[in-house]
């Protein structure tokens, strides 16, 4: 398990929900979070990829399965996530083809949206 997955995990509330109505979760990625490493000194910003990884943790631990990134379908970023700031994920299923399922994330930061993007991901072996 990777440093990123494992800090995701460290901070992710308990995932609600279910596959028919969606899940949801929160998080706060406090200053030391390892995704700030760099990106940018002095003025923290989440990677975009952080937030993909953290749908993909949240996604895993609803349907209590490993999951694989497949695909990047879609993604908006619409303003950053700084240090401190709780965010909440909003994951719905959309399709299961075969193995494959896709996956709706919007992320919001209270009232506002912070990003939307679909996900294709498989169980991992």
């Amino acid at each position: 398990m990777s440093v990123l997955t494992q800090a995701i995990q460290a901070g992710l509330s308990p995932v609600t929900g279910s596959e028919r109505d969606g899940f949801s979760a929160r998080i706060i990625f406090p200053t030391e979070f390892v995704g700030f490493k760099g990106h940018f000194p002095g003025r923290p910003v989440l990677p975009g990829v952080c937030l993909i990884q953290t749908a993909l943790v949240a996604l895993s631990c609803a349907l209590d399965k490993p999951l694989e990134l497949k695909r990047l379908v879609s993604a908006k970023w619409m303003v950053p996530v700084l240090p401190g700031e709780e965010i909440v994920l909003s994951l719905s299923l959309k399709d299961r083809e075969n193995a494959l399922l896709s996956a709706r994330v919007v992320v919001m930061r209270g009232a506002g949206k912070v990003a939307e993007f679909s996900l294709e991901v498989v169980v991992a072996p």
